[in-house]
């Protein structure tokens, strides 16, 4: 079997994979996507930072969906979305400009360190 053929099969799975995590957890996706995106289209993109990129363009309408979905059930507190969505938008805004201005080594590292804390905190909590 091709890489390419694999491709055809991997990326709608590491999509539906993302999706589910998302929904279940309220986060994760992101992280599915921007390892299964480095897996699959690693060699054919010319920046590393693209992967992060596209991975935020794949994360927001699959985000909006599953909050649609938490709202329609009753599981969206409206009294926490101010306190966190304003400075997540202006964290975004500053995320985005900081991209363009990391090396991608360090962005990898950054990544996986934020991976790791969250998960350890996890475990413990």
């Amino acid at each position: 079997m091709t890489k390419a053929s694999k491709n055809k099969f991997l990326v709608p799975l590491i999509g539906f994979l993302a999706g589910i995590s998302n929904g279940l957890m309220g986060a994760g996706g992101g992280i599915i996507i921007v390892y299964g995106m480095n897996y699959t289209l690693g060699e054919a993109l010319s920046d590393k930072k693209d992967v992060f990129a596209n991975a935020l363009c794949v994360m927001l309408p699959v985000s909006a969906v599953s909050c649609i979905c938490y709202a329609i059930r009753g599981n969206l507190p409206i009294n926490g979305i101010g306190i966190y969505s304003i400075p997540a938008i202006l964290g975004g805004l500053v995320g985005g400009i900081l991209l363009g201005k990391i090396k991608t080594g360090a962005l990898k590292k950054l990544f996986a360190a934020i991976v790791i804390y969250s998960g350890i905190l996890l475990i413990i909590r």
